[in-house]
């Protein structure tokens, strides 16, 4: 029995842990999608072109594109209350962004209006930064744009743009909720001052599995002037990191199981040595050598059926208690 428990705790373990390291790739891929979309166009310098004419050259390329949002990304200092923070700030087109980005999910507290109220710009923020800034919904915070002087490279004007807190966000990455701040497009240009320019485009397809296929066409298709970029590219080294770490823990948790195996069969030897008496009276009763191994191989495969059975539901059982746990 105990070495039963012992094969069903092994399995249920590999089970268990190979669901989490999938679920958090999963959850992860889903945090990239639903902040920057599945692929980004991006051209240097910035783009001032109509947005529809590149989005009709992508959909003659990939007409499975869904929809394409134009986004404004750089980086600035915020300042509250004598804190002061690098953050990064993401400008979006409000008008379009929820067809391609999905921040209901990530929405912790607060609405996800972008429209502007008046002079108060809106600005949804990580989790992280409100937490050390202690920013609340409708608190205003300043972001200051250091620029270089014209005349004297050495010295530096400041521009400074208020904010106001609609919403604080979960965006599913750490370095995120402790930089990242959603503002509206404009609110961005005002701030690098860049007039109706823009980085590029977040694009959203019908398959998150195809966007780097359709990435690698778009990067042949629009030619060397734009940098296309998908969901993984943009983290490659964090998903690589999450594939050695699965081939890394299902080879730790496989030796329990494997020991685990070991201590079934030599119960079985052991089983098999304490019944010695038995087996003679099998033989002398007409049971063939072949009968009598079959028997106890029966034994064992038994065990182990129910070891795997077991240990599949035990590990199904920690999978939901960590749901319910995370949630």
């Amino acid at each position: 029995m105990l070495s039963l428990i012992g094969l069903i705790l092994g399995v249920g373990a590999l089970v268990a842990s190979m669901a989490v390291v999938s679920g958090f790739e999963a959850s992860l891929r889903s945090a990239m999608a639903d902040v920057t979309g599945h692929v980004q166009i991006i051209k240097r310098p910035m783009l001032s072109e109509p947005w529809q004419e590149i989005e009709s050259e992508i959909r003659k390329s990939e007409p499975t594109l869904i929809a394409a949002v134009r986004f404004l990304r750089t980086e600035a200092v915020l300042a509250h209350q004598g804190v002061v923070s690098g953050v990064m700030i993401q400008g979006v087109d409000e008008e379009r962004a929820q067809e391609v980005l999905n921040f209901s999910s990530r929405l912790v507290v607060g609405e996800l209006n972008l429209k502007p109220n008046g002079d108060k710009t809106p600005a949804l923020i990580g989790k992280r930064i409100a937490s050390r800034l202690g920013l609340k919904v409708g608190d205003l915070f300043r972001v200051v744009m250091p620029v270089p002087d014209a005349v004297d490279p050495g010295r530096f004007e400041r521009r400074i743009v208020e904010f106001q807190v609609r919403g604080v966000l979960d965006m599913g990455k750490n370095d995120w909720n402790e930089r990242m701040i959603i503002t509206t497009l404009e609110a961005a240009q005002k701030l690098v001052q860049v007039g109706d320019r823009y980085s590029g485009l977040l694009l959203k397809f019908q398959d998150i599995n195809y966007a780097r296929t359709a990435a690698f066409h778009l990067s042949q298709s629009l030619g060397p002037g734009y940098l296309v970029y998908d969901w993984r590219d943009l983290n490659e080294n964090l998903f690589e990191a999450v594939n050695i770490e699965r081939v890394v823990i299902f080879m730790v948790i496989l030796i329990i199981v494997i020991v685990a195996a070991f201590n079934v069969a030599s119960t079985l030897f052991v089983n098999v040595v304490q019944r010695y008496a038995d087996i003679a009276i099998l033989k002398t009763l007409g049971l063939t050598k072949k009968s009598i191994l079959k028997m106890f191989s029966f034994q064992g495969l038994f065990m182990g059926a129910i070891g795997v059975i077991f240990g599949s539901i035990f590990g199904l059982i920690l999978c939901v208690l960590f749901s319910i746990i995370q949630a």
